[in-house]
């Protein structure tokens, strides 16, 4: 990304009024969030970089594009420094939501492409997405999120070494089962090593860690986190030296209860970003990105100038790319916003690298996706007459006392509630409010069987859409479990709801089982429409996309079904194995 020298003399023969510029911003607003000031200033951009702010039109000629900003606010792109591009909607089609709302700049996670292509795979994804107006940067995973029998080898240091090197990657992702690094696992901390000592930093995630196991995860290297909920969790970790990311997504909306950690506090944002984390689609069509974020940020009494900030510097300077992006400042990229107001925040138009890619919140270019299949990108699903068995869904009445329940307490969080079940036929019974829940694995080799409570009354739901990236069946109906299974499998992945006997919902993931290839608008109606039916079925929490993906992860507190069996986080306790197939 770095500019060549002959690109630096033009530049430079621009800045000092001896040559044309392409591009030429006249009469706006300037938001310095170098200085934190707002003053008139025009700027010039040649072949997408910005050569000259000031109030000279020495580099104005025949043939440079002026635009008429007087009006406007002129202000830096947004980043956003922590994203996951893989919740129903895929890596293109979140662009299409993304880049009229002001964002040029995207840090993605690998995980589910780096399980699926490995690290070949997942280079050429990142070669052939890297000349989209929106630039994508990604984080290497260095474990899975779920356990995974095979990870050891799935993230092994060979396959790791080949992404540390990549321009493409400039984090370490998350490492969501946090209490391993804490613990100091010899394998976790030789891949950090390895990353570091290759110059990439640590993106981190410490989701209910106290403050003296935040200590213990700083000195493992950790650089960031984006898991507090409280304004004192904010506190903590500015306090231990973490760039502090204030979150507001479907699942997580604190923004409103964080940024107390500022107007109320004082604290410094110096080490603040704003992310949006992972939203899901009917979310951000509603509530936005960043720019919903900034909305919030300000009718919660944040400088609008400060708010821009924690969007645009104080990311590029997490990432190290603020002599790169951030600001508007020569030789910068000109990635830059014509903003109409600091309280709304959807621009006018949004330039990405001299060019403007969007007007009045309507894309100016095309977005045109790779062809996925030819990257690798296909679902693995188990065979369709081991899913569609209804007995696969019973669970064994082996286990004659209590049986440990997993009760869902918030769109993410789990608690173990045991219950004793009649028993017929060999299989324990659901009662009323239970629902039967299995967890399949991808390739067919084992299931673990369980039941949940507190999702609602559900006929039958099965989902490809998993953190683990295996098959979930959940229901009060073997049969019509066993049906919508089929049916997933039939559409090579996805999601079905079934209620008395009719299917109420079905929308193909075709892409790993976690993504659909559609636009992101189409992606948003039908996602709003599977909530619109979960809650009429008792539904309560604030996104059932994420009760999903994360009843199988074993980061987040309570009980969850794994590729291990039903197991107590917090003990590490194995409670119902799982089971050959």
């Amino acid at each position: 990304m770095t500019a060549t020298v002959k690109e630096i003399q033009k530049l430079l023969s621009i800045a000092r009024g001896k040559q044309e510029a392409d591009l030429y911003l006249d009469g706006g607003n300037l938001i310095n969030v170098l200085s934190g000031e707002i003053y008139p200033a025009n700027v010039a951009v040649w072949q997408g970089r910005i050569a000259y702010v000031g109030k000279s039109r020495g580099m104005v000629g025949a043939h440079t594009t002026v635009i008429n900003t007087g009006g406007y606010y002129l202000c830096p792109a947004l980043i956003e420094a922590h994203y996951h591009p893989w919740v129903i909607y895929n890596p293109v089609s979140i662009m299409e939501a993304a880049l009229p709302r002001g964002i040029t700049t995207m840090v993605c996670d690998n995980l589910p492409f780096f399980i699926q292509l490995g690290a070949e795979g997942l280079i050429k994804l990142m070669q052939a997405l890297e000349n989209f107006p929106l630039r994508l940067f990604w984080m290497a995973r260095l474990l899975p999120q779920s356990p995974d029998p095979d990870e050891e080898e799935i993230f092994s240091i060979a396959y790791l070494k080949q992404l540390f090197g990549d321009p493409h990657v400039l984090k370490m992702a998350e490492v969501t089962r946090w209490p391993r690094l804490v613990e100091g696992n010899s394998s976790l901390l030789e891949k950090i090593h390895l990353a570091k000592e290759t110059g990439l930093g640590f993106d981190g995630h410490t989701a209910g860690c106290s403050y003296d196991l935040l200590n213990a995860a700083v000195v493992c290297g950790i650089e960031s986190c984006h898991e507090a909920i409280t304004a004192e969790e904010v506190a903590q970790r500015v306090r231990l030296g973490l760039w502090t990311m204030l979150r507001y997504s479907s699942l997580r909306p604190d923004l409103p209860e964080l940024i107390r950690a500022i107007t109320e506090m004082n604290l410094s944002t110096g080490r603040m970003i704003l992310t949006t984390d992972c939203p899901g689609p009917s979310f951000v069509a509603r509530e936005g990105l960043l720019d919903g974020m900034l909305r919030i940020a300000v009718a919660n009494e944040l400088n609008p100038v400060t708010a821009l900030q924690m969007a645009t510097i104080n990311p590029a300077t997490y990432l190290r790319m603020d002599n790169e992006l951030g600001s508007i400042a020569p030789g910068r990229w000109a990635d830059i916003l014509l903003l109409p107001d600091l309280e709304n925040f959807m621009p006018h138009m949004v330039i990405s690298r001299g060019r403007v890619v969007a007007v009045d919140n309507k894309l100016a270019v095309p977005l045109t996706a790779p062809d996925w299949k030819e990257l690798g990108l296909h679902t693995h699903l188990p065979p369709a007459d081991l899913v569609s068995n209804p007995h696969i869904y019973g669970v064994s009445s082996d286990k004659t006392e209590g049986f440990p329940v997993i009760k869902v307490i918030s769109a993410a969080i789990t608690r173990r509630e045991d219950r004793r079940f009649k028993q017929q036929d060999g299989f324990l019974e659901r009662e009323e409010d239970i629902l039967y829940c299995t967890l399949i694995d991808r390739h067919g080799k084992w299931v673990t069987n369980g039941f949940v409570r507190g999702i609602g009354q559900i006929e039958a739901l099965a989902t490809t859409f998993t953190t683990s990236l295996d098959f979930l069946v959940l229901g009060q109906d073997r049969p019509a479990m066993a049906r919508a299974a089929a049916m997933v499998v039939e559409m090579g992945g996805g999601i079905v709801l079934i209620e008395k006997g009719e299917v109420l919902f079905h929308f193909p993931l075709e892409l790993e089982g976690v993504m659909s290839a559609r636009p992101f608008a189409e992606v948003a109606g039908k996602i709003e429409k599977l909530e619109q039916e979960i809650r009429k079925l008792g539904y309560s929490y604030t996104d059932i996309l994420f009760t999903l993906v994360f009843l199988v992860a074993d980061f987040l507190p309570g009980l969850r079904i794994t590729a291990s069996g039903i197991i107590d986080v917090k003990s590490r306790q194995v409670l119902i194995p799982s089971r050959q197939v």
